[in-house]
């Protein structure tokens, strides 16, 4: 149970991300407070000092309910991702409301649109819910295609919107006062993996290669960024497109260049071309990519021998059958959902609908927009039941920051890939 259940949770997170960072298709009880930080008076737009702003009237909010709502592909070729994002989110939103709710209101769902994941259907959902279903929040909002083309007016509305599930990251750079990520960002992925070898595994001479793409290009620019910070040397970069097979070229130069590390942010199957290249060159440099690829069923069997010290970021630790929370998680998902296990798009919706409660019930009885913030940029690396060290603050909206660090190594004959870090690391 324990192999399969982190098999189908990583397997499910590298497809729901490549699919968040690919160009849009045509069409295509609640948890438990870590703590308050210090934060600046709330209203601030983005997050950022400033004046406060006079309070906003507010939308979605009775003495008895509040309204949410989202969208999320329910047809279409994405649809399987998008239906169990849907009841997982459901899942939680039904099981706090069967517990009286959160300060004497029950949250209304009004509507998960279908967007079928594609950009324009998406904006005109954001318009419908905030302007015509009167929304008091936006969650689930799945895909990089909705996300960025809503963006815009996401901003403009002040509506606060509930861990948009991409890595762009526009999700949290510049923050924006309404928008509160919570999966790495590939800008802020970057920056940890190559803090992880320079100040880990005490490597200065990295190369990135990455692919053409928002997340090759947000990671390469967060490496770009951060380097010179770590002591370190940026000695050689590469783009290649989506599909590419023949690393040849690459691989050489890195080797040429005298690269010790090696940043990868690109998707699966470029990943292991990658590796393989390096394998059959004899590059000694250490490869290191996204948590997209963090597959321990896939890797080992496409890459082989080659997949050997391959190191794999993780936003969540390895699953634990035998761990509480991950067993609250089940059952409260399979009362709703006809004895189901999740898959990891239910787990996001799960979260998506924790952090949502959270914000809700740290905010009190007297429910604003300003107060809702408050309590979302109070978070301190607070856990919920899979919701996993989240913090926000005045100017900060990533959420996650911190990485459990998975590695590909040779175990009793098999290759496998193991967590290496109990506890998340974070950047500096």
């Amino acid at each position: 149970m324990r192999r399969w259940f982190t098999a189908i949770l990583a397997c499910a997170l590298s497809l729901a991300l490549i699919a968040g960072c690919s160009a849009p298709p045509e069409a295509e009880s609640p948890g438990q407070t870590s703590g308050p930080s210090s934060s600046q008076p709330a209203g601030q737009t983005g997050g950022q000092s400033g004046e406060t702003q006079p309070r906003r009237e507010v939308q979605g909010v009775t003495d008895t309910t509040v309204k949410v709502g989202g969208f999320a592909a329910q047809s279409g070729p994405v649809a399987p991702i998008g239906i169990s994002v849907r009841k997982g989110f459901e899942a939680y939103i039904k099981h706090v409301n069967d517990q009286g709710g959160v300060h004497g209101r029950k949250i209304e769902i009004v509507n998960i649109i279908d967007d079928q994941f594609d950009g324009s259907k998406a904006l005109t959902a954001a318009k419908q819910l905030v302007e015509s279903d009167k929304v008091f929040a936006l969650a689930p909002i799945l895909g990089t295609a909705g996300f960025m083309a809503s963006y815009d007016y996401f901003v403009e509305k002040r509506i606060p919107v509930i861990y948009p599930m991409t890595g762009v990251e526009q999700t949290a750079h510049p923050p924006q006062e309404n928008i509160f990520a919570v999966q790495p960002n590939n800008y802020d992925e970057a920056k940890i993996l190559t803090q992880y070898l320079v100040d880990e595994l005490g490597l200065k001479k990295i190369a990135v290669l990455w692919q053409n793409s928002d997340m090759g290009e947000q990671g390469l620019k967060g490496v770009k960024d951060y380097i010179g910070e770590l002591g370190a040397e940026l000695v050689y970069d590469a783009p290649h497109d989506a599909g590419s097979v023949d690393f040849t070229t690459p691989v050489l130069n890195l080797k040429q260049k005298g690269a010790e590390g090696v940043v990868i942010m690109t998707t699966l199957a470029e990943t292991i071309g990658i590796v393989k290249e390096m394998h059959k060159q004899g590059v000694t440099a250490v490869p290191i990519t996204s948590y997209v690829n963090a597959d321990p069923v896939n890797v080992p069997a496409l890459a082989g021998e080659a997949a050997i010290g391959l190191y794999a970021g993780g936003w969540v630790p390895v699953a634990d059958p035998d761990d509480p929370n991950i067993q609250k998680f089940w059952e409260i998902y399979g009362r709703y959902n006809n004895g189901e296990l999740p898959d990891a798009y239910g787990t996001a919706g799960f979260i998506a609908a924790e952090l949502l409660v959270k914000g809700l019930e740290d905010a009190g009885r007297d429910l604003t927009y300003e107060s809702f913030i408050q309590a979302l940029e109070n978070l301190n690396d607070w856990s919920g039941i899979m919701a996993r060290n989240l913090t926000y603050g005045p100017g900060e909206r990533a959420g996650v920051k911190a990485f459990y660090l998975n590695k590909v190594i040779e175990q009793d004959g098999n290759i496998v890939m193991v967590q290496v870090n109990q506890e998340p690391y974070r950047l500096r």
